[in-house]
């Protein structure tokens, strides 16, 4: 070889091994980081978690459902009564922009990870890094920011600059408590953040915060109850036909699937076919129709169980089946009120505990 071949040669090797020496020391600072962050000393805190709570129901796990952060490139329209002006219009849109978000952090059930940036931050720049994050593992993921102007945000808005960032990280949900490694994934977001925009990072005590959303986790397993009825068809209906039916007895779309409303548009309880949402297959056959009470997720009731066993017994009578319980037994008259009066005690220890059958908060611990 030439003498050049062998200095094109080297100086290769020379650049391969100052990359694998770059990336050692970047995985070497996130692991101290991370070290840190785990080693901190233990806190005792007061918590109304600490109650103590009798067992209830057995519980039934369900799986995650949620929405996706929306990014706001603009502000909203304001809704008037009549007709204004497009000077009116842009008037009270300026208003709404001076003004703070409502939605914030729950301290009770999110934990968060603040950042603080040495340079204001544009939203549509800040947006890239945080679009695709809503999770950590199973634990959805919320951002609220503050703007250069002192305002509170729960979206970003692609014309505002930021100073400031909050990641909030679900304590707990149906997947269980938050873990080491789902508030390690939710940290090395934020230190990737950090990288990107120069910004300082604060964090909670760590194994403080994972006690908490082992309590949570505990009082939410107690309170987490979901009661079911059936339909059991004497033979095979398609789909359709079904969903037809279900529709024309007052069931409306809700998400993918059916349920039946309350007068402000949330589920009572919905509908399944066989197990699974009715999301109106193709030329399907089924033979079981189920109802299902998520009682933690849905708007207090006096009487939700014989609200849900008069719709029960209707369907059965117009698809021909017959109506049984959870257990495959068919449904005893007059057992409703008990169920009802058992489904109002959950109602009030949920409230008690701060998380009120059907609110934001509810909805999302019991995911």
């Amino acid at each position: 070889m030439s003498n050049l071949q062998l200095a094109l040669i080297a100086i290769g090797i020379v650049l391969i091994l100052l990359v694998l020496l770059f990336n050692w020391w970047q995985d070497q600072r996130v692991r101290r980081q991370m070290h840190e962050q785990f080693s901190m000393g233990d806190e005792h805190e007061n918590d109304v978690l600490l109650k103590d709570r009798k067992p209830v129901a057995p519980v039934q796990r369900a799986p995650a459902d949620r929405q996706d952060p929306v990014f706001a490139s603009e502000p909203d329209e304001p809704v008037v009564a009549a007709p204004a002006s497009t000077a009116q219009t842009a008037h009270v849109a300026q208003e709404m922009d001076d003004q703070h978000d409502e939605e914030a952090v729950d301290e009770m059930t999110e934990g968060v990870i603040e950042l603080h940036f040495a340079e204001p931050v544009s939203g549509a720049d800040l947006h890239r890094y945080t679009r695709n994050t809503v999770y950590a593992g199973s634990k959805p993921l919320r951002f609220f920011a503050e703007t250069d102007g002192g305002l509170h945000r729960a979206q970003l808005r692609a014309d505002e600059q930021y100073v400031s960032l909050q990641m909030a990280v679900l304590l707990a949900n149906r997947a269980g408590a938050l873990g080491e490694i789902e508030w390690s994934q939710a940290w090395a977001k934020a230190d990737e953040i950090a990288h990107e925009f120069d910004a300082s990072v604060e964090s909670p005590d760590v194994p403080a915060l994972l006690r908490r959303a082992g309590k949570l986790d505990q009082v939410c397993a107690n309170l987490d109850t979901q009661v079911g009825l059936a339909v059991q068809l004497a033979q095979p209906h398609p789909v359709r036909s079904v969903i037809d039916v279900a529709r024309a007895k007052g069931f409306t779309e809700y998400r993918n699937g059916l349920a039946w409303m309350n007068h402000d548009g949330l589920p009572r309880f919905v509908l399944l076919l066989a197990g699974e949402h009715a999301d109106d297959p193709a030329n399907a056959g089924v033979n079981r129709v189920d109802l299902l009470l998520d009682v933690p997720c849905s708007p207090p009731d006096d009487t939700p169980f014989a609200r849900m066993m008069a719709v029960a017994r209707d369907l059965a009578l117009s698809l021909d089946g017959q109506l049984i319980d959870d257990s495959g037994r068919p449904v005893m008259e007059g057992s409703e009120h008990a169920i009802d009066e058992q489904i109002r005690g959950i109602y009030d220890e949920l409230e008690q505990q701060g998380l009120q059958a059907g609110s934001p908060r509810a909805l999302r611990v019991f995911s």
